[in-house]
């Protein structure tokens, strides 16, 4: 699978972005071939608006971003009005339970965590199986785990994300809090630097 997570600016109503979103990149998006799920959050300083797209491979993905940002550039940029930035690439690692779609007044919202990592080079065998062998286990069988991705930023080799969805922020926040302690207690203080996070509640859910 194919991951792209976009960060813009958001200048104006987070239900009014939302409502748009739901009603215009969601059928966009979902009408496009190769889609497996996409989801928006405002941070939680709500100083940033993010969206993640998941593909079945790259050309589909970056056709249907290419798509949504045009849909962007004509009807949103009242609330969004700067050019994205963007991260993208295959994933590593996935893992999915219970997906699920967020709509007016059905189904809970999930809570998003966007791990960034920095600093990797000649760690990747490493880094892959203590992420295969210890934290990906713990993400997985913890209580309300919903989504894991994890991928190298195509654009920045150096740099590794991963995205993980869950019922609720505490389980969410206690899961990363235990998939920080597990990374330094096996790769160590000096090989392991603590990830920039990035986190917040979604407010647009949908899969295929």
């Amino acid at each position: 699978m194919y991951v792209l997570i976009r960060k813009t600016g958001l200048a104006g109503s987070v239900t009014q972005a939302a409502q748009r979103a739901q009603d215009h990149i969601v059928p966009l998006v979902q009408g496009c071939p190769g889609f497996r799920g996409y989801c928006a959050f405002v941070t939680e300083r709500g100083d940033a608006a993010y969206s993640v797209s998941i593909f079945d491979d790259r050309d589909t993905a970056m056709d249907a971003h290419q798509r949504v940002r045009g849909w962007i550039e004509a009807n949103m940029r009242d609330l969004m009005p700067e050019e994205p930035e963007v991260v993208a690439g295959e994933t590593v690692f996935e893992s999915i339970a219970h997906p699920q779609e967020q709509r007016k007044d059905r189904q809970q919202a999930l809570f998003v965590v966007i791990r960034t990592y920095r600093g990797l080079p000649g760690q990747t065998e490493t880094m892959h199986s203590v992420v295969s062998q210890h934290t990906l286990p713990a993400i997985i069988n913890a209580s309300g785990f919903r989504g894991f991705y994890a991928f190298r930023d195509e654009g920045n080799p150096d740099r590794a994300v991963s995205v993980t969805l869950f019922d609720s922020r505490e389980e969410a926040i206690r899961t990363h809090e235990e998939v920080v302690r597990l990374m330094r207690e096996h790769l160590g203080e000096l090989a392991y630097r603590p990830p920039r996070v990035t986190m917040g509640e979604t407010v647009v859910l949908a899969t295929v």
